[in-house]
């Protein structure tokens, strides 16, 4: 008996020693994991469309000189604001005075021609009432008189026209706002057309984001809806603003229109004109749904997202789910039910049915 004991002992000490490497092992081939709670929330469909902060189309203007020749000097730098018909700068107006002043000569020797014509036809008429001069003369007089009158309007439009030309060379701010762009220096030709335009001059009071948007995301923008404007150039910051209008049509060359969302500019300041931008668009109703962190779900094909679950067996559990919406920090996870945890660090790696050790 003794000796059957003492085999029995062995034995069990034996299959003892053996099962320890084997539950260290497999102690060894959990993933030490984070997991968060999938929640309960309210949504609403977002659209994101990415442009850059602009004036109002009809508050920016590029001023250009509307008379050729050599700028003289600009009068103002960016950043000053100006008001309605500033001097913004000034084209030399030297030929343009001597234009002016050759059409004022002929103004004078015209209306000299037009007042001898009005006296010599007076004179004929007078005559012809006395049976003296031919009926030809007073015709022949009337007409030079008429000829001469229509030849001293042409002359003073054109002396008109040249001193419109002189005070054109001030070069006039169009609307009030503030000077946001310089394109020439002073001494640079210009040739009186919009191919050389001298600054820019915009209206900050009122800004808009103008993004270039697809035919699929057109469709589902409209007028009024409400949006978040975030600036990337300016993080922490962000304005609230409402869509204001919408192309009615696309570009055939690119496929793509414009959607433009009005900045509510009552609170914060102004953002830089021209900064990028995204407007998350709600294009939706709200709904209830249930959403997981970010950090909780793994790249996933085409409309769908991967996240693990920790599953109550300490296994983890792949589920793709519908790619959705999202809320800050938060991602809609269609399929989920609220109270359900995931993986939230590490996410990658880990292969469904794998065993988990999990941390809080």
């Amino acid at each position: 008996m003794r000796v059957e004991a003492l085999v029995v002992a062995t034995l069990a000490l034996s299959a003892t020693g053996a099962c320890r490497p084997k539950e260290v092992a497999e102690e060894a081939t959990k993933h030490k994991v984070r997991c968060a709670p999938a929640e309960a929330a309210t949504l609403t469909d977002t659209l994101e469309l990415r442009g850059t902060v602009s004036p109002l189309p009809e508050k920016d203007a590029q001023v250009a000189a509307q008379v050729g020749g050599r700028l003289l000097q600009i009068l103002v730098r960016e950043g000053d604001v100006v008001a309605l018909g500033t001097p913004v700068a000034r084209v030399d107006a030297a030929p343009l005075a001597d234009e002016a002043r050759a059409a004022a000569a002929g103004v004078a020797r015209t209306r000299a021609e037009a007042r001898n014509a009005e006296a010599t036809a007076a004179r004929v008429r007078r005559v012809f009432e006395h049976g003296i001069a031919a009926r030809q003369e007073v015709d022949d007089a009337t007409a030079r008189e008429a000829t001469t009158a229509a030849a001293l309007s042409e002359a003073e439009a054109a002396a008109h026209r040249a001193e419109r030309q002189v005070e054109r060379a001030t070069v006039r701010s169009p609307l009030a706002g503030v000077v946001i762009r310089i394109f020439r220096r002073g001494g640079e030709l210009v040739d009186g057309t919009p191919a050389t335009p001298i600054v820019e001059v915009a209206d900050p009071s009122r800004l808009e984001l103008r993004a270039d948007a697809t035919a699929g995301d057109l469709v589902r923008v409209s007028k009024g809806q409400a949006a978040d404007v975030l600036i990337a150039a300016l993080p922490g910051a962000s304005w609230t603003g409402a869509v204001s209008a919408v192309s009615p049509a696309v570009d055939r060359a690119t496929g793509l229109g414009v959607a433009r969302v009005a900045l509510d500019l009552a609170k914060g300041a102004r953002p830089p004109i021209g900064v990028l931008g995204t407007a998350r668009v709600s294009v939706g109703s709200a709904r209830r749904t249930v959403v997981v962190p970010k950090e909780a779900v793994r790249s996933g094909a085409g409309a769908e997202v991967e996240v693990v679950l920790c599953g109550a067996d300490g296994l983890a559990h792949v589920r793709r789910l519908a790619r959705s919406g999202a809320a800050g920090a938060k991602v809609e996870a269609q399929g989920l039910a609220a109270g359900q945890e995931v993986v939230v660090e590490p996410v990658i790696g880990i292969a469904d049915g794998e065993a988990l050790d999990v941390t809080r």
